[in-house]
């Protein structure tokens, strides 16, 4: 048997094999924008699909409390939630006297399936405070590495090639 034809044979079998689309990320990156302003006890749900697969953040920010009057007041209990799942809080009282306070929920890097979720705000405006909050869900749909056509007419020719080198045995044979 000759060592150069076994060499090539093993060559071309094993080239096939790493030939595949990369995966990843895709763009671009669909998302929503919510907000509320809200006086007393609220719950709020934000619902989004996704498509396919997608790695997904969201943020909550610019809690911006103002008061009716110069009491003190705020936001007591904020809290949010992603299908069920705490992101952040419930927080103490919010307070700062008109200034914004900011919270940010990240829930980035998460890689959740197809389907529909939900996006849950929760708290209580005390002591005639309203109070108003925003924020974004982007989701970035991700591809699945597929073989390319090249993977396949490599490994017919490597398959090509090993029965060559085995037919060419036998008749040497």
């Amino acid at each position: 048997m000759n060592l150069k034809s076994v060499v090539i044979a093993a060559a071309l079998a094993v080239s096939g094999v790493g030939a595949w689309a990369a995966g990843g990320p895709v763009s671009p990156s669909p998302s929503a924008s919510f907000s509320n302003t809200v006086t007393g006890a609220f719950t709020d749900i934000w619902t989004f699909d996704l498509g396919t697969e997608s790695a997904v953040a969201a943020s909550i920010t610019n809690v911006q409390v103002s008061f009716a009057s110069l009491s003190t007041g705020g936001i007591l209990g904020f809290s949010a939630w992603l299908n069920d799942k705490l992101l952040v809080g419930p927080t103490s009282e919010v307070t700062n006297n008109g200034v914004t306070v900011t919270t940010k929920v990240v829930a980035g890097g998460s890689i959740l399936p197809a389907g529909t979720y939900q996006l849950k705000v929760t708290g209580t405006g005390i002591t005639g405070a309203s109070a108003s909050y925003g924020g974004n869900i982007v989701a970035t749909p991700i591809t699945t590495p597929i073989p390319e056509p090249e993977t396949y007419a490599m490994l017919l020719a490597g398959l090509g090639v090993v029965g060559f080198v085995a037919r060419r045995r036998k008749q040497q044979a």
